[in-house]
């Protein structure tokens, strides 16, 4: 008797466990990365996008782009998760940065057969 409630508390336990895992790895692979790509150095080459003359950017995949929001502040990202898909940038931007709706559209990436 002892032993089935010891079993029981035990797969309660995982269970709960693994469900907080998914919770905070909402965007992440099984690996740890984002599925947005990760964030980047400023390299000199990187193209630079300004926040506040578009509304949304066409990148491809792999590309690192530093964005430019008012003031001077800026961020550098290297989209190299998933492919063929579209971002808001606030989901990985910078709070600061994030303050108004734009998208990311990130082509599919080259070295995949679809």
């Amino acid at each position: 008797m002892n032993t089935s409630r010891s079993l029981r508390f035990a797969a309660l336990s995982v269970a709960m466990a693994s469900s907080f895992v998914g919770v905070a790895a909402a965007d992440t692979f099984r690996n740890g990365q984002s599925f947005y790509g990760q964030p980047a150095g400023e390299a000199p080459s990187a193209r630079v996008i300004d926040l506040s003359t578009t509304k949304f950017a066409n990148i491809t995949y792999g590309e690192t782009v530093v964005f430019r929001g008012a003031g001077g502040q800026k961020f550098a990202w290297t989209f190299n998760g998933l492919d063929s898909r579209s971002w808001d940038l606030a989901q990985f931007a910078p709070a600061s940065l994030a303050g108004k709706e734009y998208r990311v559209y990130v082509s599919r990436n080259p070295l995949t057969r679809r």
